[in-house]
């Protein structure tokens, strides 16, 4: 027995020694996965940019009519609201009898002092005759009694009381004289001030009769009413807001922008604090509201304001009317309406068309270049229906991926499959030209995670 164990111990020693003296066990080898993914060739096109912008319609002319005078409505007209109105036509009527007497008292008091200033001037020119013939007669009775005191006091001919006589015929003409003298100088001020209130009747007459006038409002232009508020019978007040008028001949649309969109996207530039307008730039209004949908030319009018606390120009846009639009509306474009406005700019050379799910929230993409993953810092010029067209220093051989990554690691091992890929109109790629590509890294290093994957096969190498 003591044998037995001597000889299993010795055993034992001796598989323990071979074991040490072995090396060390070959390391399994890494598994890879290999992982399909989706990619579209880099194809640069030269992209016409277009800006959009929203805004509501309002009629450039909008005309609230409230009466010159008071008094009670007698007419007005039968047309409702959102009904159009011609140019000239009645819209409604305030009794104009107290306004009739007032001008007929003031026609009156025109044609009196008409007559009083007329009876003046007869009165100035027979009294300048007469003024002549006093002058002449106090110069004769001047002339006899200096004649008669001189026989008197030096020949003693003739008498005292003759001389006296003589003296005081001259005095009382020559009173009679200063008189008249003053009131012809009286005359011109008293023609004037006659004048002047004849210009004050005048202008009492030419109210009244604007007052009888004014009775009467008719629309100052063709133009839908906006609003009417009046009713046959009713008392108004100058100043009341009767009739709203507008004119949908003339629509414009106030369009905020970036700046960005605004300066460098349009092309829009600033000439000495002023933003002067590109006459080339085209914009169409397309309306969104309700169902109804068109697309009608339009024109940039002006610039109406730029915001710097939200970096925002303004610009007011005009629908062309006289110009066909490609849609036809079921209802037409009317005030109040909420419309997308399309400017469009100069075209961008070499722009790549991209959906819109391949273009990284940081404005990257992830590209495959000569068989590695890259990742490539782009600009985004312009999003519409789904896709993006982005520029950036693509190289020929590019391929950008279009399935989604996580976190993907720079420059993992790229390896082509046969399959073939191209880029669609919609925003998925379909199996055409040139490739799926399979990105192949290792479990214990690549970190790559995958969502929304085309295809996933495990394989072990």
């Amino acid at each position: 027995m003591i044998c037995f164990l001597i000889i299993a111990g010795g055993l034992a020693g001796m598989s323990q020694m071979a074991k040490a003296n072995k090396g060390p066990e070959p390391q399994k080898q890494r598994t890879k996965k290999q992982v399909s993914v989706a990619t579209i060739p880099v194809v640069k096109e030269d992209v016409a940019v277009c800006v959009t912008g929203y805004g509501q319609v309002n009629p450039v002319e909008i005309n609230v009519i409230s009466p010159q005078v008071s008094g009670k409505i007698i007419e007005k007209t039968s047309l409702k609201q959102g009904e159009t109105i011609q140019k000239g036509e009645l819209l409604y009527k305030i009794d104009a009898t107290d306004y009739e007497t007032t001008r007929q008292k003031a026609l009156i008091q025109v044609k009196l002092q008409e007559n009083q200033i007329e009876q003046l001037n007869v009165s100035y020119d027979r009294d300048k005759e007469r003024l002549l013939v006093e002058k002449q007669n106090t110069r004769l009775a001047q002339s006899n009694f200096l004649r008669l005191e001189t026989l008197y006091k030096e020949n003693r001919v003739g008498t005292l009381s003759s001389v006296e006589e003589a003296e005081q015929s001259y005095n009382s003409l020559l009173d009679t004289e200063k008189s008249l003298t003053k009131s012809i100088d009286l005359y011109p001020l008293q023609i004037a001030e006659a004048q002047t209130s004849l210009a004050d009747a005048k202008s009492d007459l030419k109210k009244a009769q604007l007052d009888v006038k004014r009775c009467t409002i008719t629309a100052p232009f063709t133009g839908r009413i906006k609003d009417i508020s009046i009713e046959t019978g009713a008392y108004i007040t100058t100043g009341t807001q009767a009739v709203t008028l507008a004119d949908d001949s003339v629509l414009e649309i106030q369009v905020p922008l970036s700046d960005k969109d605004a300066f460098e996207t349009l092309g829009l530039k600033t000439v000495h604090q002023n933003t002067t307008l590109n006459k080339d730039l085209e914009c169409r209004v397309e309306t969104i509201t309700g169902n109804v949908s068109a697309s009608l030319a339009a024109a940039v009018h002006r610039v109406v304001k730029y915001d710097s606390a939200t970096r925002t120009l303004t610009l007011a846009v005009r629908i062309l009317q006289d110009l066909p639009s490609q849609d036809t509306p079921s209802i037409p474009i009317m005030d109040g309406m909420f419309c997308k406005i399309a400017f469009k700019g100069d075209p961008i050379k070499n722009a790549v068309k991209i959906p819109s799910d391949t273009l990284n929230s940081d404005n990257t993409v992830f590209l495959v270049r000569n068989n590695k993953l890259k990742t490539l810092d782009v600009t985004k010029v312009m999003e519409e229906n789904g896709q993006v067209y982005i520029s950036g220093l693509f190289q020929p051989e590019d391929l950008i991926i279009t399935t989604k990554l996580t976190n993907p690691i720079e420059n993992t091992q790229v390896e082509w499959n046969p399959a073939e890929t191209k880029m669609t109109g919609d925003s998925s790629p379909t199996k055409l030209s040139p490739g799926q590509v399979d990105v192949s890294s290792e479990i214990a290093s690549s970190g790559v995670s995958l969502s929304g994957i085309a295809g996933n096969t495990g394989e072990n190498r």
